[in-house]
Order: C-alpha cells, then structure tokens, then sequence
C-alpha cells in the first residue's frame, strides 16, 4: 500500500517551482505548529494551567494554528482552523477546516 507520500510525489512533480516554494513555506509552517507544545495559561490564583488548542493559538516564529469563529448577522459561525505562517516577510492565512470533534 502507497504512502500518502507516494502518492502525492508524483502530482507535485508536476508543479512550477514557485508553487512548491509556496507549499514547502506552509508545510514549515504546519509542522512548527503541530510540533510546539500546549501554551499555558495563568489563571487568577497565578497557578498556570494547559489551555486547549480551541481556547488559545499555538504561536511560534514560523507557524499555529488559529480557530475562528465568523460573525454574520446575529450568529457565529464556527470554529474554523486556519494555518497562519510567515513567508517572504508576509503572514500568510490557509484554511484547514473545521477542527475534528
């Protein structure tokens, strides 16, 4: 059985250089934020506490993961997950879906 890997090397293999640069920028990005550990949060007794990925985004120089929630009229919509990462000096925005319940 294929790795997802195999599988998709041969698409990109099609790709222009530029695009690769583009995914290779993101991929960074999403490994740097699935790699960084839980943040902590200080509660009001000062006593740090984990907060979960939904409450707060896992920020690091190269990428997190942020959820969204979009207002439209008199309801929120959401959570969305987008993957925020730096490219050429520019924060970049991918839409990742909603988060797996």
């Amino acid at each position: 059985m294929k790795s997802p890997v195999d599988t998709l090397l041969p698409s990109l293999a099609a790709w222009e250089l530029s695009d690769l640069h583009n995914l290779k920028a993101a991929l960074l990005g999403l490994i740097e934020a699935m790699e960084a550990p839980p943040q902590l949060a200080e509660d009001s007794s000062g006593v740090d506490q984990e907060v979960s990925a939904e409450e707060k985004p896992r920020k690091s120089a190269k990428g997190h993961i942020e959820t969204k929630y979009i207002p439209r009229g008199n309801k929120r919509h959401g959570p969305y997950l987008y993957l925020r990462y730096w490219q050429g000096g520019k924060l970049r925005s991918k839409y990742l879906g909603k988060p797996n319940r």
